[in-house]
């Protein structure tokens, strides 16, 4: 009891910035863009509501299935409720039925689209706009993107499919589904209280489905079982799930648009930061923070260091990508071929093993070259202060190529790594599709972090 209660003021150590990688579609997208098999438009459009009259008896095994091998294989996982469940009886309204079956927001339309990606041009016509696609207001990284609409029949690549889906989730697919959040589905969704992050923030609902603390030690998940209750593995294993179906029954857009929602989880897991609440921390700090009480100001650090990165990394790639700087270390990090292979079940073992052993140096580095006042003041708030688009000239400012260049190498490895998984659910993908052979995978988080 005593542990318990020293504890506890730790709940909120989970940092309140959610995003893991800034715009995930222009994070993919130098791999993406240079496989030929993945560029030519092959894809038929098909809005979601065909998908799903077509294919209603599939749904219904299919999320029955996950279902029962989340409640299974996970203690914490939050039951659907009966009254949710998707069935043949009631006819019409296929997309609302699905949206509240799978646990995702209403508030969006989930219309037929594409990112228009760096360096294309002319694709412009029938171009969206950001309300048109989420209620959140846009961020940085998709302030300046152009999306542009797809009808029904049109031919789109895999490569802009995968991409583009990759993104979606961030745009609001995960806000307010708990019962604290304020939303009437929150109440309808059976998914209990926020176990962490801030619901007060607009986005800081997302938080328990896009992080996943799934090697917590003894002593902290014994304290603090709510951080326990992630759910990006479910997110995986779902819409992974949905993909297969819409493979086999011959509805490839879909297919792809499932891998992508999926592939925006994957991605968020190799961030460190979404798989370590404290990286670089060890527990006995921890505890000592708050013995001295600092626990506030060991809460700011990691925040304002979260940020940090993630804004360095969409400044920094976005620069490259918009003067068409294919081939620089970061950019070309990302596109470099690697022998991958991936599948679900390599999530908690091997991908969330190497995010967490990687955030130790990356914390470090941060703490060395970047500008003292973003990752060192306690009494600084990295959200909200201005220099998130200015982060990568204050640091040159401040720490000469030197500091770039550290950075820039923690960058390359972390994008090493989201490479090898993005690349390894491809060939899942296209193993899914029928277009290869399933995959024997054999590697092991060593074989991808190394090199």
């Amino acid at each position: 009891m005593v542990v318990r209660l020293i504890l506890i003021p730790l709940l909120c150590l989970v940092v309140p910035q959610v995003w893991a990688w800034s715009d995930h579609a222009s994070l993919a997208w130098p791999l993406l863009r240079d496989q030929p098999n993945l560029n030519e438009p092959v894809l038929i459009a098909e809005p979601l509501a065909a998908f799903l009259s077509a294919e209603q008896q599939g749904i219904v095994r299919v999320l029955a299935d996950v279902e029962s091998a989340m409640l299974a294989e996970d203690p914490d996982y939050p039951p659907t409720p009966t009254a949710l469940n998707f069935n043949t009886v009631n006819a019409g309204d296929f997309p609302s039925r699905f949206v509240a079956a799978v646990r995702i927001s209403p508030r969006l339309s989930y219309p037929l689209y594409h990112q228009v990606m760096p360096g294309e041009v002319g694709e412009a016509d029938r171009r969206m706009h950001w309300p048109e696609l989420s209620f959140l207001d846009p961020g940085e990284s998709h302030r300046g993107t152009v999306y542009r609409a797809l009808v029904p029949g049109e031919r789109v690549s895999i490569a802009h499919v995968l991409a583009s889906a990759s993104d979606e989730p961030d745009m609001g697919m995960d806000i307010g589904l708990y019962t604290d959040n304020g939303t009437d589905f929150g109440q309808r969704y059976g998914m209990g209280q926020q176990p962490f992050g801030n619901p007060n923030l607009s986005y800081g609902s997302q938080a328990p489905l896009h992080m996943g603390f799934y090697h917590l030690d003894w002593l902290t998940a014994f304290a603090q079982p709510e951080l326990q209750r992630g759910l990006p593995l479910w997110r995986i294993v779902l819409y992974e799930s949905l993909a297969e179906l819409a493979f086999t029954t011959g509805h490839d857009y879909w297919g792809w648009r499932f891998m992508g929602w999926a592939l925006h989880y994957i991605g968020d897991l190799t961030q460190p930061y979404h798989a370590d609440p404290l990286p670089g921390v060890s527990l006995l700090s921890a505890l000592w923070s708050v013995i001295m009480g600092e626990t506030d100001q060991v809460i700011q650090l990691v925040s304002n260091r979260h940020g940090v990165i993630e804004s360095y990394q969409f400044e920094r790639m976005a620069n490259l990508m918009q003067r068409g700087d294919w081939a620089s270390p970061l950019l070309s990090r990302i596109a470099q071929r690697q022998s991958a292979c991936f599948l679900p079940a390599a999530v908690v073992p091997e991908l969330t093993v190497g995010s967490i052993r990687l955030g130790g140096q990356l914390d470090a580095t941060l703490t060395a070259v970047a500008p003292a006042r973003f990752v060192s003041d306690p009494t600084f708030e990295w959200v909200g202060s201005g220099f998130e688009t200015e982060v990568v000239a204050q640091v040159e400012a401040e720490g000469g190529d030197q500091a770039l260049r550290a950075l820039d190498g923690e960058l390359e490895v972390l994008l090493g790594r989201f490479s090898y998984y993005l690349q390894g659910w491809i060939s899942h993908g296209l193993s899914l599709q029928g277009q290869v052979d399933s995959p024997t995978c054999l590697q092991t988080a060593a074989d991808e972090t190394s090199g």
